[in-house]
């Protein structure tokens, strides 16, 4: 487990008394069933009718058995049996539970469909009358022990964790995952399944104290282990009968089911409390050396022709398609027609709900049910993007074309320090080794004027600039050609904004960017923009240079837009430069 997490269930414990009673009692227990051959040196098989129900003494401290068996010998033996079955159940019902929850959340649609029906179904029936059909179908042991407890466990975690991921899932530092190009996976990986491990560990606990149950009820029934082997729903099984005349064959099984079922379900909440509001590490090695070691070509797209706009919209119209969504039938964008060339700044101004953000979504292959492009054409670099697959998008995402959202803090994992974030989006499309990797994070760090110490920590605790510039050079590191920026000030104050502002003429001018810069502030946008376009009700209403939108504006929208800005004046003269 991680270091932090495990500081916090430190911490937890020194100021809980009765977990850590529960922790020494349950660790002696454990230990003591791990040493059994070290502690005893009675068979717990052996036979020995001549001390039959012997009480206990310091020969037998928990007296013997009605075939003289040391029921000491018994508990720890048995012991190891009930807890290698739980723990193995958990881990087979961890991998299940989490692979289908997250792939159901996820990926939704059909798959979710069929997973979640496949859920109900199992969940229909009764966990233990479920469990007790497939262990007699199999027959007894220890193997089809922990594939009958497995099978119906899985069900109650795979939903649990499926509601955990759809939650995940429009999270901003997994969009702007997907947005960078990195495959499914490894979003799966890193992103998801990070993040998901509070409740893992959480469920994880909670299971093991119910499959420990679970399996003491089974072989209570005769269906776990064979005998005479030890185990501690069997050992309960033989001692219900003699209850009145040795109840020691009952109490030592019984109190120790009670014990780690009581602890593992105390712990849980321990580790939910621990990790509940807090980020865990991330894996430091997840950025591998590929087969290619150079830094990816600047400014490569794909099947670039000379004199081509970096990205131009043709008349583009995106409608609600989807008949299930409330919004069905609505005109989101209506005739669109816009280009960034390399080496402008093309600002893109509307009010809410405009279409501005719908818009540029487009030039990355984001829009998604229930919207769908029904008229016009979105080319890249000369290229239509119409019968684009998700594979020629995500080549292109992250590497020619680059996003930086507006709220910087969801569009960055917590999970994650700053110098794996940057460089994961390197990792993604050049295969680089990690000291190359490394050296252009570094080198892009100091680029939007961050310094080193940022790179070993996380974004919590970055301020809303430091984080902003974090996303700029996540954007940056593989020196894209188009670069969209979707009001990536508004949640900054004045001071902030502005330097936030000069950074990205600094660099636009220093890589020759073209940028789409998404804004509702006409002043943000007259300090950056080399060309306008006002968006109204999702259609163009306005575009032209940047002088002549906010000296001469031609429509009355426009106008209105202008009248209404404080300090009208002062903002026309900057504009023109007098």
């Amino acid at each position: 487990m991680a270091e932090r997490l495990t500081r916090n269930l430190v911490a937890a414990l020194r100021r809980d008394v009765i977990g850590l009673v529960l922790l020494a009692l349950v660790g002696t227990l454990l230990a003591l069933c791990l040493m059994a051959p070290w502690i005893t040196s009675a068979d717990p098989t052996q036979t020995d009718f001549a001390n039959m129900l012997l009480p206990p003494s310091l020969a037998h401290p928990l007296g013997t058995d009605d075939f003289g068996r040391d029921v000491f010998a018994r508990l720890l033996y048995g012991g190891q049996a009930s807890l290698a079955i739980a723990v193995v159940a958990v881990l087979v019902v961890t991998a299940i539970g989490v692979t289908v929850g997250i792939a159901a959340g996820y990926f939704g649609g059909a798959v979710d469909i069929v997973l979640t029906k496949v859920i109900d179904v199992l969940l229909a029936f009764p966990r233990l009358v479920l469990a007790i059909a497939v262990a007699a179908l199999m027959g007894g042991g220890m193997v089809p022990l922990i594939i009958a407890v497995s099978a119906v466990a899985w069900p109650p975690y795979a939903r649990i964790i499926r509601a955990f991921t759809l939650q995940i899932r429009q999270e901003g530092y997994v969009l702007a995952a997907r947005t960078m190009g990195t495959p499914a996976w490894k979003v799966l990986v890193h992103h998801v399944a990070l993040n998901l491990i509070g409740p893992i560990l959480v469920l994880a606990m909670l299971d093991l104290g119910n499959l420990i149950l679970s399996i003491s009820a089974l072989s209570f029934l005769g269906l776990g282990v064979a005998p005479p082997q030890p185990e501690w729903g069997a050992m309960l099984n033989e001692g219900r009968a003699m209850m009145e005349l040795a109840p020691w064959l009952v109490l030592a099984p019984g109190a120790a089911i009670f014990i780690v079922v009581l602890a593992a379900n105390y712990f849980a909440d321990v580790v939910r409390d621990s990790t509940e509001g807090r980020p865990v590490h991330g894996p430091r090695d997840w950025l591998r050396v590929g087969r290619r070691r150079g830094l990816p070509d600047a400014a490569a797209e794909p099947t670039v022709g000379t004199g081509h706009p970096l990205v131009a919209f043709d008349g583009v119209t995106v409608d609600v398609t989807d008949p299930r969504s409330p919004y069905f039938g609505r005109r989101i964008l209506d005739g669109v027609s816009l280009t960034v060339r390399r080496g402008e700044c093309v600002g893109l101004i509307g009010e809410s709900g405009s279409g501005k953000s719908t818009l540029a979504s487009l030039a990355l292959g984001l829009t998604r049910s229930p919207l769908a492009l029904t008229a016009g054409s979105v080319d890249l670099f000369g290229a239509n993007t119409r019968d684009w697959r998700w594979d020629d998008w995500r080549d292109v995402r992250g590497r020619a074309v680059a996003l930086v959202n507006q709220d910087p803090l969801s569009a960055l994992n917590p999970v994650l320090k700053i110098r794996e974030q940057i460089g994961e989006v390197m990792a993604v499309h050049s295969g680089a080794s990690r000291t190359v990797i490394d050296d252009r994070v570094r080198e892009v760090l100091n680029e939007v004027h961050l310094p080193p110490r940022v790179l070993d920590q996380y974004p919590h605790e970055l301020s809303g600039g430091m984080r902003q510039r974090v996303v700029i050079a996540m954007g940056l590191v593989n020196r894209p050609s188009l670069l969209i920026a979707d009001e990536p000030t508004t949640a900054l104050d004045v001071s902030t904004q502005i330097r936030i502002l000069d950074l990205l003429r600094e660099l636009q001018s220093r890589y020759g960017l073209g940028l789409l810069f998404v804004s509702h502030d006409l002043r943000v946008v007259a300090q950056v923009a080399d060309r306008v376009a006002i968006l109204k009700g999702g259609r163009v209403t306005d575009q032209g240079t940047t002088e002549k939108i906010f000296t001469a504006p031609r429509e009355p929208y426009t106008r209105a837009l202008m009248a209404a800005i404080p300090g009208q004046r002062r903002l026309q003269d900057r504009v023109t430069g007098t």
